[in-house]
């Protein structure tokens, strides 16, 4: 088992899994271990009432038939090992509940441990789209899963004196805070602790701290660190395996003996993510939240799929429908979508980046020396080189004209017909991107029609005296003649241009990327008092 060599919540099972709860209290490794362990698809095995089943036993009923591929099987080793362990084999597991409708996605199970520990795992998000857009309705208004969770625990607390302690992963840590607010205070003291793993706060919080909720994250999160509360700028920071957003997995978590692998400061690049989404968040009004919400969910559906994994299952079509679906949107999530750009681009403003690289020149100069250098290098896959950034150009282009088509005042004729022409210029370009017969095929023709077009746009801009100096002009001029006559012998006779030429060729275009630059760095160059 490959898994249990991780470092991760599975090795933590196989080494410490001997050791009785008797021997060593209960640990927040624990807890991940039961808010992975309520991922799995429990229903007819354990039961909805207060009757119980050790984990043992339904382990067996479990895996006595097979079970349909989801997100919850990635999660059987971690069962047979628990039911294989002295710590969780004899835990009994009861009141578990299950909803999937059309409004909400809902999962809880009740753990009673050997050492008198009521554990309430929450589920977080599954694969279901109604499950992912719960979870950007907790921006706007209390959801019908975190009515549930209440509902739930509840229901535990009646006619028993007994107390509990909560937990879940994602959005399971959400419900499971939310839960914990929605009892009255005398009642809160019979929850003892609530362990969150890279989970959402709430967006309404009555006291600023709590010190009954225990966070973790991992270094790059970004789920756990939406509406964070005080307590959560002192969330405990989690060393994971994997890159970006796949630490969000908790199978990724390292551990050492009984606990976690920490870091002191989160990653440096997720706090510039956070910062930008929790503006965008407070700038925005939750009827504002809410319409996009509805509209991009409407979209996603529209495509035919009922899961996140389910959205590539039509290709081209589904994916257009998509696309058609958000620029039938409403007036408000346009809206927002706009100042969500706006928000990105005040961010990448106000830390600089554009004097480095986002200039129309410098942009140009950096991308032809990379070409030149892929041309000198591995002159053979050139066009391939060529083709693919053409096809990504082409793929952010006509997006954005998607975009600006759908907020236009065209009437809806039109406005459809220059959409479908954006679409199929999209669909090709990632053809082109994804599939490589199609980027040995098409290569040649998208970069000859880029330089054609890019020939056409220079002369344009120069007869309408868009561009200022006699100097610019004729430069302008000679780049437009060249990529005419390169874009014409391109389409017409790739063959014609033999290894030498595309050596040449990435020679030339590392000089004039290096022209580029030096011209952009004379543009930007404080122009003396005297001279101005």
């Amino acid at each position: 088992m490959k898994l249990v060599d991780n470092n991760n919540v599975l090795s933590y099972i196989t080494w410490r899994g001997d050791i009785d709860l008797n021997s060593r209290p209960f640990s927040e490794v624990d807890a991940l271990v039961f808010t992975c362990f309520v991922y799995l698809d429990l229903t007819n095995i354990v039961p909805a009432t207060d009757e119980t089943i050790t984990v043992k036993e339904a382990a067996k009923k479990y895996f006595s038939k097979k079970h349909p591929t989801d997100n919850g099987t990635r999660y059987e080793t971690l069962f047979k090992l628990m039911a294989a362990s002295n710590r969780f084999g004899n835990a009994k597991l009861s009141n578990f509940i299950f909803i999937l409708t059309d409004q909400t996605q809902f999962c809880a199970i009740k753990i009673q441990l050997d050492d008198g520990t009521n554990f309430l795992a929450f589920r977080g998000t599954d694969d279901s789209l109604v499950g992912w857009k719960e979870d950007f309705e907790i921006s706007f208004k209390t959801t019908p899963a975190q009515e549930a969770a209440a509902k739930y625990l509840q229901e535990l607390l009646k006619d028993n004196d007994q107390s509990f302690v909560l937990g879940g992963h994602s959005k399971g840590g959400n419900l499971a805070e939310y839960a914990l607010y929605s009892l009255p205070e005398d009642k809160r003291k019979r929850v003892k602790t609530v362990y969150t793993f890279d989970s959402p706060g709430l967006s309404k919080r009555v006291d600023e701290k709590n010190l009954k909720i225990q966070r973790f994250v991992p270094e790059f999160s970004i789920i756990g660190r939406l509406f964070e509360p005080e307590e959560g700028l002192n969330a405990t920071i989690l060393v994971s395996n994997r890159a970006k957003l796949a630490q969000h997995d908790p199978m990724s978590w390292e551990i050492e003996g009984s606990h976690f692998v920490t870091r002191k400061h989160r990653n440096p690049q997720a706090r510039i993510y956070n910062q930008l989404i929790n503006q965008w968040i407070e700038e925005a009004t939750p009827q504002e939240r809410e319409a996009l919400t509805n509209d991009l969910f409407d979209a996603l559906a529209a495509s035919g799929a009922t899961k996140i994994t389910e959205l590539n299952k039509n290709g081209f079509g589904g994916f257009g429908a998509i696309l058609l679906s958000l620029t039938d949107s409403s007036r408000r999530t346009r809206f927002v979508l706009g100042s969500l750009w706006h928000t990105i681009w005040q961010s990448i403003k106000n830390l600089h980046l554009e004097r480095l690289f986002i200039s129309r020149n410098s942009i140009i100069g950096w991308t032809t020396i990379l070409l030149g250098v892929i041309s000198l290098m591995i002159p053979r896959y050139t066009y391939r080189a060529f083709g693919a950034l053409v096809a990504v150009f082409s793929l952010f282009w006509s997006a954005d004209h998607i975009i600006d088509t759908a907020n236009s005042k065209l009437n809806s004729k039109s406005k459809r017909f220059f959409i479908v022409s954006y679409l199929i210029i999209f669909a090709l370009s990632v053809g082109i991107l994804s599939n490589n017969s199609w980027l040995n095929f098409l290569a040649h023709y998208a970069l000859g029609l880029f330089l054609l077009f890019f020939s056409y746009a220079k002369l344009r801009a120069v007869i309408l005296k868009k561009v200022i100096g006699v100097l610019h002009n004729i430069i302008d001029i000679i780049e437009a003649l060249l990529a005419f006559a390169v874009g014409i012998l391109v389409i017409i006779k790739p063959e014609k241009l033999s290894r030498e030429s595309i050596i040449a060729l990435g020679i030339f275009l590392i000089v004039y990327g290096l022209f580029k630059l030096i011209m952009e760095l004379f543009k930007q160059r404080p122009m003396p008092k005297s001279h101005r």
